[in-house]
């Protein structure tokens, strides 16, 4: 027993000599800066792209034939496309930095995209009904609308129109983020005449 309680700290300390915890903190201090400046640049790119989105973007919808609501749809749809878009390279810069093989899971993904493409299905339906309610010009923030859907009614001012979710601001002040394959009806009062 007096034997056991001596190589039990011998094989600790044999292990503690192999770490070199000096390369270790090295490399981790190294990450931790590299992980801060990557969120850093995001920052900065953000704000660019929507400053671009506010000051090169909308105010050439302006010029267009298109109403103010329809306008600010179509704004808001490019700022969550860009939005989507960097949140995409800030996870592949970080799982890079971090020194996960990206391209093991990106090869991984497409095996597991089969399943969980099966799980996805609600998504890619939100995805196509949104794109068929932003290009059908069913709706747009601002308008007045009702969705039915079967024995479900939801009643409000549209706030936002993305390529997922639709959200409606009801007379009771309370925010509804309506998937968009579950609109099935659209009721809007604020269209006096198809354009």
């Amino acid at each position: 027993m007096l034997g056991k309680e001596l190589t039990m700290p011998t094989f600790i300390q044999n292990y503690i000599d192999k770490l070199n915890i000096s390369s270790i903190l090295e490399e981790l201090f190294s990450k931790s800066v590299s992980l801060v400046l990557l969120f850093i640049v995001f920052y900065i790119v953000k704000i660019i792209l929507h400053q671009v989105v506010k000051r090169v973007v909308k105010p050439s919808l302006k010029f267009s034939q298109k109403d103010e609501a329809r306008q600010k749809t179509i704004s808001r749809l490019i700022e969550n496309i860009l939005n989507y878009t960097l949140y995409f390279f800030l996870l592949y810069f970080v799982l890079s930095t971090l020194g996960l093989p990206v391209s093991s899971l990106l090869a991984g993904a497409g095996i597991a995209g089969v399943a969980i493409g099966m799980g996805a299905q609600g998504f890619l339906s939100d995805v196509v009904n949104g794109f068929f309610i932003l290009f059908e010009r069913q709706l747009d923030v601002g308008d007045q609308v009702e969705f039915t859907n079967g024995p479900i009614t939801i009643s409000g001012k549209v706030v936002s129109v993305g390529i997922r979710t639709t959200q409606l601001r009801s007379e009771d002040e309370v925010l509804h983020f309506v998937p968009n394959r579950s609109i099935t009806v659209v009721s809007n009062f604020s269209r006096k005449e198809e354009n």
